[in-house]
């Protein structure tokens, strides 16, 4: 399933009757956006049953050991037997204290030690032999065997606890979270011309592109005295050879575009570039223009007759770009964009 998919079945199973007894696992290639899933529906959960963020619990088993669940062992007052002083993690979810979540990262990464008292966790709601608040929410991610990642085989008893979910990538999902969290633009826009890179995941390479690689590249600068070999050799370290010389191509495009001034000066005579990329670019380039608080109407009307004289399946794209973006009020009273309209043969826009 999608990220938007996941994120909102998630929910709805959650807010059914006795939902949180249901342990979703989203399962998928590593650096495919597990966690950040988990999160969100984790926020969702946060915002509606009023939970505070000392009720939000994140654990990564195979960072520990058992004894971070069972508890430490100590000697009860009466000499007579052992007490367990339960970990500071679960004594936050114990018994009594009202809604709260509980994220497992990496699930698919504990080894067999540390799947035993999970199970206990996920089917009995005790950590050792503290018990649990019985409206824990817990949502589990982790990554699959055959990537290489150093996930193990899950007991069949803990994959008889759990509700296996796959996550597949989907650019569509991408670009909503991209756009919400701040991604360059430029990077955006790259990859919805080559959506393949989004997540090409290769378990015999040592780096591969994913929408995690694709995060850190889009925190790159460009460096100062550089001819851009060091911003190569960077994000080369992140999505890998190939995908990084076809992403610094796109972006050396993308800055060095037609003049924009020129072009919204004569939309109808401008030059329409032949090269596939420089024509993505530039399309690409005027949907963000329309979403600029200097853009005028005229630029808006300018940008839309220019636009239908590309290819079809670009007015496409960009008429969905302009539509969903900030700028969209801009081309409800814009003639252009009813002659662009008339060109993809659209009775109606729909805003």
């Amino acid at each position: 399933m999608h990220f938007s998919d996941l994120k909102k079945t998630i929910i709805a199973q959650f807010m059914a009757p006795n939902g949180h007894q249901v342990v979703p696992f989203i399962e998928g290639r590593p650096g495919g956006g597990k966690s950040a899933c988990a999160r969100e529906v984790a926020g969702v959960l946060k915002e509606t049953f009023k939970i505070s963020d000392e009720q939000i619990v994140e654990f990564n088993p195979s960072l520990r050991d058992p004894v971070d669940i069972m508890g430490i062992p100590f000697r009860h007052d009466s000499g007579l037997f052992n007490e367990w002083l339960p970990p500071e993690e679960f004594y936050r979810l114990r018994h009594g204290v009202g809604p709260c979540v509980l994220i497992i990262e990496e699930l698919s990464d504990a080894p067999m030690p540390m799947q035993n008292p999970l199970c206990r966790i996920i089917f009995d709601r005790y950590a050792g032999n503290l018990k649990l608040s019985d409206q824990l929410f817990i949502i589990a991610t982790g990554n699959r065997v055959e990537d290489r990642s150093g996930a193990n085989r899950l007991s069949t008893k803990l994959g008889n606890r759990i509700r296996c979910l796959n996550f597949e990538e989907n650019l569509d999902d991408w670009v909503v979270w991209a756009k919400r969290n701040n991604i360059d633009d430029i990077l955006i826009k790259f990859l919805q011309f080559q959506p393949k890179l989004l997540s090409d995941f290769d378990p015999k390479r040592k780096t591969n592109p994913t929408p995690r690689a694709w995060e850190k590249v889009s925190y790159t600068p460009e460096f100062q005295d550089d001819d851009g070999s060091l911003y190569l050799e960077h994000i080369t370290g992140d999505v890998g050879e190939g995908a990084a010389v076809t992403y610094a191509a796109f972006r050396k495009i993308y800055k060095s575009l037609p003049d924009m001034k020129a072009l919204l000066n004569n939309p109808s005579g401008y030059k329409v570039p032949k090269d596939n990329s420089l024509l993505w670019a530039t399309v690409m380039k005027l949907t963000s223009i329309v979403e600029e608080k200097t853009t005028t109407q005229s630029d808006v009307d300018a940008i839309c007759i220019y636009l239908t004289r590309v290819p079809k399946e670009l007015q496409a794209v960009a008429m969905r770009e302009m539509l969903t973006g900030k700028g969209r009020i801009r081309l409800v009273s814009s003639p252009g964009m009813l002659e662009l309209a008339e060109s993809l043969n659209l009775t109606t826009l729909g805003y």
